[in-house]
């Protein structure tokens, strides 16, 4: 019996897989960002760093930062489109296993990448001590 291998896809139905789950992918990277800023927040109270009691500092620190990760919510949509691309280019016999495997490492890769600034936070205030 000779079974033929499932037949490479095409570039549309390669976008198409990829962009109907972009939102959820997105919707990932938003809780992340909420998660690693109450992360980081919790770092620094641990860590004994004073509490802002100005809610004009609060409001200032949480736009500054929300505004930096909007854009590196952008950068993380742009890196998206590698899925698509690299499936164009490769041609992967079986594609919905490449998919699955390809989305599930960037997805899960891209919600670790927030928490990085929690974890820098964490060493630096640890290599430092507590604050005075």
């Amino acid at each position: 019996m000779n079974e033929a291998a499932p037949a490479p896809t095409d570039r549309r139905d390669a976008w198409l897989w990829w962009e109907g789950r972009r939102l959820r992918y997105n919707i990932g990277l938003a809780i992340a960002g909420w998660l690693a800023y109450f992360t980081a927040i919790s770092v620094a109270i641990a860590m004994g760093d004073p509490v802002p009691d100005n809610p004009r500092q609060i409001v200032s620190t949480t736009l500054l930062l929300g505004t930096g990760y909007l854009i590196a919510m952008i950068a993380a949509n742009v890196a998206y489109l590698a899925g698509p691309i690299i499936e164009t280019i490769v041609r992967p016999r079986d594609a919905s296993r490449f998919r699955v495997r390809a989305w599930t490492l960037g997805f899960w890769g891209s919600m670790a990448v927030p928490f990085a600034f929690p974890m820098v936070l964490f060493a630096l205030m640890f290599s430092l001590g507590p604050a005075d």
